[in-house]
């Protein structure tokens, strides 16, 4: 009734109410406390409206929406049926229960505990009773056990409690999204230092003569200490042989050029005492290619699907610079250089190599050598080959005997052997279960297939960091990165090729990395869920299924006046009495996770479409004080945090005046997303149309994707400052400002397990949520399985932002995948840091919205400023940025883009207008005046680091709330009365005006 509905018109799709669409009808002989109760009601719709046209009261032969007064001796509010003429609602009593049930309406409904609404909980027991949600599934198993004795086993949500259990006696309770096992496989490898070594016996031992010289060259995927107890090993097989060693050399077939240069080259160049160093790569072209293709690289493509290209090369023409990364740093530290002494060069000779070294000193050249790079080619996709080519590192063994060669061999690396079975049996198995399962038809609304595909791989590899900012030397992160994204690419294409559709959910496509010397062990293994979707069994038949939210409908028919309190009764259409008879029952035992949603002692009555009635009252609960002080709460600034710390946060912040902590969403997986609205401190009935018409709204929202760890710390942080620090105290006065503390909670409980392991990776399985899902795409939508999208599709509408700030995040050090061509396909230009913080700014180009591009560029300025003050921010920044411009800009300027700003890289990225885009922005631009992403390098950050990417967060968020904290908001007014009738609105025209 006072929210935007049928009565509370929105014209201007501003979502907030502009038009008031319901009249009062008195009776002639109304008393005064109607006339009471009629100008609360008039009060209250004129506080959810910023415009209204005619008179409250309805003129004789009115027909249209209307409030009908009744004398009465019970005191309600009820709905009557809706006609051709409008929706008819009733409002009945006299005397001082009229105007008290009134003046209590007016006050608190529809809002019930903290910022939720009956709308949301009417929604809530809608996927109660179709079987979606655990309070349904818990009621519709006692009315069947009441009916009928049996063996039951509920497959229900993830959300049941112990007490919940308790309930259901006898019957077993399931998480039916949990896993099964489906099939297991072991793979077991030969360890290429083995089958290095057993050439070395057939091909090489047995030729050594007495006094024999022996020269041995290779290289292995391996950590420089295996490969040097490799070099001693075979030192000490050729001295007994009677041979001498001449030189043993095995190189990292990861990253070649790197481990070329730092063990080899780099003892030489100090020695020679070299001031400059020049390094030559050969650009990585196709055999008759000269032409570097330069594609636009500033945003990911997200999808890499199948092309009739079988020919083209994945891999970039750098593709052998980037294997130096980063190089630079080791030479300037070992050889006292600066930076501006090393140089790379292309490589225009004819000769035979991947590099050449050139060390000057004194204008002369000091020491010169070259390289050759070992490398595989192989279809990017096995089953696809039209998609094109990949160029992985191999490894070799060479060996000269007195000047001869005599051996010289392509070694495959651990990970190459692991990759073909990845790609010649585990996809295709997955595939083929898939295919057996659903009968050979596939669609995109059958996802998942899987509830997880998990690869365990115990592995030899390098996995160290390099000494230089959150650098690593690391084919197992790569490795992780490749197996996800490939898998997930896997499944786009069959989707394209089997049914026209991307497959883009089809389950969690988990790798499980473990470094250990020896031989590789590749374990795989299929969980499926226990069921497509709940339901509940007796005796192994199904008793009862989820349905359809349209065969459901739920409403409030009645708000009644008993002993001083709200009554509310709400009609159940389309559910099983005893279901619903069921369902008060348990509500009334304080069993359903629903009571917490409404105040104690709160009396509801369900009644169903036959005309029975269930009384339920919601029991007594202890009310947590709002007494705490957030200083006095551990935020864990310095630490990555995972969703159970944050729920531990949460919970504590429940308790600190000054805000709302309120839930948003569930996950998939039963996880909660939930919002801090920091709420001004005011007396009587507060308005939130009101308030929004008044001042602009923010959301800053953080942890969409779960693997860019510091926007959750940053929230913390920033909510710290804000409840704590003079500068804002008037903050709640002239801004409506929302966290989203944690958005992807699936995403970040995946990550928190897996960094226990590897404290530095990327993780970008984590990118997405448990079922490998962009759910951003599903914004706005009033259903999806991907249901942590809900949470900025209701905080959106509830809020109508100004503003939409999302912190995001890039790798920390380089992110490479070498069975994709090295860059990540859909990801190409994020290969290398470029900055501690940049950002993207999406923005509409219709001239109607130009005062929108203005505010951007108004924003764009004040964080260049902020993030400037800060000495160690601008020193990274700069360092980052040289890093970029050295290894990647300066080579590829579309690929990787630096639009500098004041010494920040900013990306302006133009749309028209478009009412289905992602992006509110472009969506919404008369609500939504910016929409800007943050990128700090924290992918995965830990400790001070970790700190430090926060509070460039918070920096840039702070300056931006000051921004609208100052900002003049122009108000369209209007007021106008002419014979009785009064035509006005109150609208805040948007943008706002801000300035530097």
């Amino acid at each position: 009734m006072f929210q935007k509905g049928p009565f509370l018109k929105d014209q201007n799709h501003d979502f907030l109410p502009d038009a008031l669409d319901v009249k009062l009808v008195l009776p002639e002989d109304a008393s005064d406390a109607m006339f009471l109760a009629a100008c609360d009601l008039a009060y209250r719709f004129g506080m959810e409206t910023t415009g209204y046209e005619g008179t409250i009261l309805a003129e004789a032969g009115y027909k249209g929406n209307q409030i009908i007064f009744e004398k009465a001796d019970q005191t309600e509010l009820v709905l009557g049926e809706t006609d051709g003429d409008g929706v008819k609602v009733y409002l009945r009593g006299d005397g001082e229960a009229l105007t008290a049930f009134t003046a209590r309406l007016c006050n608190t409904f529809p809002k019930i505990c903290g910022e939720r609404s009956w709308k949301d909980l009417l929604m809530d027991m809608v996927d109660d009773f179709i079987l979606r949600g655990e309070d349904g599934q818990l009621a519709e198993l006692k009315a069947l056990q009441e009916k009928e004795s049996g063996a039951y086993a509920v497959y229900g949500s993830p959300r049941w409690s112990e007490e919940q259990k308790k309930e259901a006696g006898d019957a077993e309770v399931y998480n039916y999204k949990s896993g099964q096992k489906m099939y297991e496989k072991v793979y077991e490898f030969p360890w290429e230092v083995e089958v290095f070594e057993e050439l070395l016996e057939t091909e090489v031992y047995p030729k050594l003569k007495e006094g024999s010289t022996v020269k041995i060259t290779g290289a292995v995927s391996e950590t420089e200490s295996v490969r040097r107890k490799m070099c001693e090993a075979i030192n000490a097989k050729i001295r007994e042989a009677g041979a001498v060693p001449e030189q043993t050399t095995i190189y990292c077939a990861y990253k070649q050029g790197y481990s070329w240069l730092a063990e080899e080259m780099l003892p030489r160049l100090k020695e020679a005492g070299a001031d400059t160093v020049t390094v030559y790569f050969k650009p990585f072209l196709p055999e008759g290619q000269t032409e570097w293709n330069d594609e636009n690289g500033a945003i990911p493509s997200y999808h890499n699907l199948s092309a009739e290209t079988p020919d083209k090369w994945y891999d970039l023409p750098i593709r052998y610079l980037q294997e130096l990364y980063p190089i630079e740093d080791l030479l300037v530290k070992e050889l006292g250089i600066e930076r501006k002494n090393v140089v790379f060069k292309a490589y225009e000779g004819e000769d035979d190599i991947t590099y050449l070294c050139r060390g000057i000193k004194e204008n002369s050249v000091c020491c010169e050598d070259a390289y050759k790079a070992a490398w595989s080619e192989r279809p990017y996709m096995n089953e696809y080959p039209q998609m094109g080519k990949v160029h992985p590192s191999t490894g070799y063994i060479k060996a000269e005997v007195n000047g001869k060669p005599i051996l010289d061999k392509k070694v495959r690396t651990d990970l190459e052997e692991i990759w073909d079975v990845y790609q010649s049996e585990v996809l295709p198995d997955c595939r083929r279960y898939i295919e057996e399962k659903t009968g050979g038809t596939v669609a995109e609304e059958m996802q998942p297939f899987f509830h997880e595909l998990r690869m365990d791989i115990t592995v030899s590899e390098p996995d160290e960091p390099t000494g230089s900012r959150e650098d690593l030397i690391s084919s197992l992160d790569a490795l992780h990165e490749d197996m996800y994204f490939a898998g997930g690419d896997y499944f786009k294409n069959y989707g394209i090729q089997k049914a026209g559709v991307m497959l883009d959910a089809p389950g969690l496509i988990l790798p499980v990395i473990h470094q250990k010397e020896g031989r590789p062990v590749f374990r795989v293994t299929l969980t499926e869920p226990l069921k497509d979707a709940a339901c509940i069994t007796k005796d192994g038949e199904t008793a009862a299924a989820e349905r359809k939210r349209s065969e459901v409908e739920t409403w409030i028919s009645a708000v009644s006046w008993e002993n001083g309190e709200l009554n509310f009764h709400i009609t159940v259409k389309g559910a099983a009495e005893a279901t619903v008879k069921a369902y008060a029952a348990l509500w009334s035992k304080g069993v359903l996770e629903k009571c917490s949603c409404v105040p104690a002692e709160t009396a509801l009555v369900f009644e169903t479409e036959s005309g029975a009635s269930y009384a339920a009252q919601t029991p007594e609960r202890e009310e947590r004080p709002k007494a705490k002080r957030i200083e006095n709460i551990n935020l864990h600034e310095h630490e990555l945090i995972g969703y159970d710390t944050y729920r531990e946060i949460i919970e504590e912040l429940k308790e600190v005046p000054g805000i709302e902590v309120f839930r948003i969403a569930v996950s998939y997986t039963g996880r909660e997303l939930y919002a801090v609205w920091l709420k001004p401190e005011y007396e009587g009935y507060l308005s939130l149309t009101k308030r929004l018409a008044r001042v602009p709204s923010e959301v800053i929202n953080a942890r969409h994707h779960a693997n860019e760890v510091a926007s959750t710390n940053a929230s913390f942080m920033l909510l710290k400052k804000l409840l704590t620090e003079d500068v804002y105290k008037e903050l709640p006065d002239k801004l409506n400002l929302i966290l989203i503390p944690m958005e992807n909670v699936d995403g970040a409980a995946i990550h928190y397990e897996l960094q226990k392991e590897h404290p530095t990776w990327k993780f970008h399985v984590a990118r997405f949520n448990s079922l490998g899902k962009e759910f951003y795409r599903h914004y706005f939508q009033q259903d999806t399985i991907h249901s942590e999208a809900m949470g900025i599709s209701r905080i959106y509408e509830k809020y109508a932002p100004d503003m939409m700030v999302d912190n995001h995040g890039v790798p920390s050090h380089e992110w490479e995948q070498q069975f994709s061509g090295y860059t990540s396909p859909s990801y190409k230009g994020f290969w290398l840091p470029r900055s501690l913080l940049y950002g993207y700014f999406w923005y509409v180009m219709n001239p109607e919205y130009k005062g929108n591009y203005d505010v951007n560029k108004v924003m764009e300025d004040v964080i260049a400023d902020k993030i400037a003050a800060y000495p160690e921010m601008k020193a990274l920044n700069q360092e980052w940025s040289a890093q970029f411009e050295k290894y990647a800009h300066a080579w590829m300027p579309k690929l990787f883009p630096a639009n500098y700003y004041k010494e920040m890289i900013n990306y302006w990225i133009p749309y028209e207008s478009n009412p289905a885009h992602g992006y509110s922005s472009i969506r919404y631009p008369w609500i939504t005046t910016v929409a800007y992403t943050s990128e700090v390098a924290d992918e995965t950050a830990q400790g001070e680091y970790l700190n430090l990417c926060a509070r460039a967060h918070v920096a840039h968020d702070e300056v931006t709330i000051q921004m609208l904290m100052e900002a003049r908001n122009v108000m369209d007014c209007r007021f106008t009365e002419q014979d009785g009738t009064i035509l006005t609105s109150y609208i805040r025209k948007r943008p706002m005006i801000v300035s530097r």
